[in-house]
């Protein structure tokens, strides 16, 4: 592989046998290869960069933070709280586990998502950020950058792998699923300031005028808010029916239902940063696993090592899912749903920022060059760097928590669905307002299923995602999505550049009675 595609991310190293063989393997794929080829390259650059495009400015990836990595809400717009079934519904809504329709084994590999928007690049700079990071900036483009990131939501960036997932459903016992995935998220906000040291170093305009170094960094940088997180979940989830009344229906089965579940996952932090400049007052912290490989440089009394924690991980934690789904006529589907409710505690190879007077870059510092900040974290971290970092205490950080409110309506088919997601963590790489999804699914020919749909928020705007998945022999699957279409293809301003797929999906049911053959879906 190119040094350009090592791999996914940094910190999964251990998986990179896997990765390689499912890249090299490529062309016999059924996703055209220009398509793929593009995939590839985003997540590989967006992975091995996330936290250091963020974390590279703060000392240092909306739809971009729903969290529609699985392909099947993103084809929907994340539309998913009263539909989605079996292993799906994991960390979306858990009770939905419980529906009779669920197969009984269902296990899914591979599934891979990844999403950037952005407020201050349109759709092509976006595209040209993830694709060619390693470009270096001219003079010209410099400029532009530095004038065009000065807002709240200068890019917003979510990845989401998951390495396996198993999900086992009976009418009587329930469902029971189980995954195994890596996130990350990391936002951008930058006031004038802030994007012109970024991208110009000490020849910004404020290090001009000698009245800035009587001025805190908080000053200063005001307004500014730069986050990165990525962590490693182990989400164990169970779901059954409650209640049950009204008339039976031809199955047997009441036509109203009541479902509830919950889902308990155990988190392992892989890294933390985060700086914010907020009443003109400075915080910031950071923790990393040396997975990573930053380039800190010089910060007195800081060593990074190894632990001896799990996946080398430098915090650990838990979060809850719980739900509950209600089936209406044997039709009629709605849904409510708390994520992410927990925390993660960082441990390891801690910083802290302390908001002093700004004090002169080092006279090489002429801002980054390039969207590869791999080996430019320096300039953020060191002492002679732009915030002032040195060794700190441990610390604990909340999740982007949420509440999720869905419906949805199931034909012979069609299936349509809406979803509202309201943020309830005042967390900096949650959704900032409410979020509406409005997507449908239709099945065609019983193996190919396209999906569709609006979503947005009045921050990132309006998108429009498209999804298919193509089943071979009854019982594999497989599937491709992106969260909009017109980002993808368009120069849209405000664009949400989103792809996600799954390699394989194998769905089993129990035979039916006086049917011999072998269990189809």
């Amino acid at each position: 592989m190119p040094n350009g595609d090592f791999g996914f991310v940094i910190c999964l190293r251990e998986n990179s046998n896997i990765l390689q063989s499912t890249i090299q393997n490529r062309h016999s794929a059924s996703i055209p290869r220009c398509y793929f080829d593009t995939f590839v390259r985003s997540i590989t650059h967006m992975k091995r960069n996330l936290f250091l495009l963020a974390a590279g400015l703060s000392a240092l990836a909306a739809t971009a933070q729903i969290d529609i990595g699985m392909q099947p809400a993103m084809g929907k717009g994340g539309a998913g709280t009263a539909i989605l079934r079996n292993w799906e519904a994991i960390g979306i809504n858990p009770a939905n586990l419980g529906w009779k329709e669920n197969h009984l084994v269902s296990v899914g590999a591979f599934n891979f998502g990844v999403s950037a928007q952005s407020k201050a690049l349109d759709a092509e700079q976006l595209r040209e950020a993830l694709q060619n990071p390693e470009d270096t900036f001219s003079t010209a483009d410099k400029q532009l950058y530095s004038s065009i990131f000065t807002t709240p939501d200068g890019l917003n960036l979510q990845s989401n792998i998951t390495w396996g997932s198993f999900s086992v459903a009976t009418p009587k016992f329930g469902g029971l699923a189980v995954n195994l995935r890596d996130r990350g998220y990391a936002h951008v906000g930058l006031n004038h300031n802030a994007a012109d040291i970024l991208f110009n170093g000490q020849n910004a305009a404020l290090f001009q005028d000698t009245a800035t170094y009587s001025k805190t960094i908080g000053e200063i940088l005001d307004s500014t808010n730069l986050s990165f997180m990525a962590y490693r979940e182990l989400n164990i989830a169970y779901g059954r029916r409650i209640a049950a009344f009204g008339t039976e229906g031809t199955d047997g089965e009441k036509e109203n239902q009541l479902f509830a579940g919950i889902g308990v996952k155990m988190l392992w932090g892989m890294a933390h940063c985060e700086a914010m400049a907020e009443n003109k007052q400075l915080t910031g912290h950071a923790s990393m696993s040396t997975n990573f490989g930053v380039n800190y440089g010089a910060i007195q009394n800081f060593d990074p090592q190894k632990t001896d924690l799990l996946f080398n991980s430098v915090g650990n934690g838990m979060a809850i899912d719980a739900g509950v789904s209600f089936v209406l006529k044997q039709k009629f589907r709605f849904g409510l749903a708390l994520t992410d409710m927990g925390s993660i505690k960082w441990k390891n190879n801690l910083l802290i920022t302390t908001d002093t007077t700004m004090t002169p870059l080092d006279t090489t510092n002429n801002g980054i060059n390039s969207w590869n900040l791999g080996e430019q974290g320096s300039f953020a971290f060191a002492n002679d760097g732009l915030f002032n970092y040195g060794p700190g205490p441990d610390y604990k950080t909340t999740l982007p928590s949420r509440l999720r409110i869905g419906a949805g309506i199931k034909l012979e088919r069609f299936e349509i669905a809406a979803d509202v997601v309201v943020p309830v963590s005042n967390q900096s790489m949650n959704i900032s307002s409410p979020y509406f999804a409005l997507g449908a699914e239709y099945n065609l020919l019983g193996f190919i299923k396209f999906s569709g749909g609006i979503s947005g928020n009045g921050d990132w705007g309006l998108s429009v995602p498209v999804g298919l998945n193509v089943g071979f022999g009854g019982v594999v699957e497989t599937g491709v999505a992106t969260g909009d279409l017109l980002s993808l293809f368009g120069s849209s301003e405000n664009p949400n550049l989103s792809v996600s797929f799954f390699i394989l999906r194998i769905n089993i049911n129990k035979p039916k009675p006086k049917d011999n053959a072998l269990p189809t879906i």
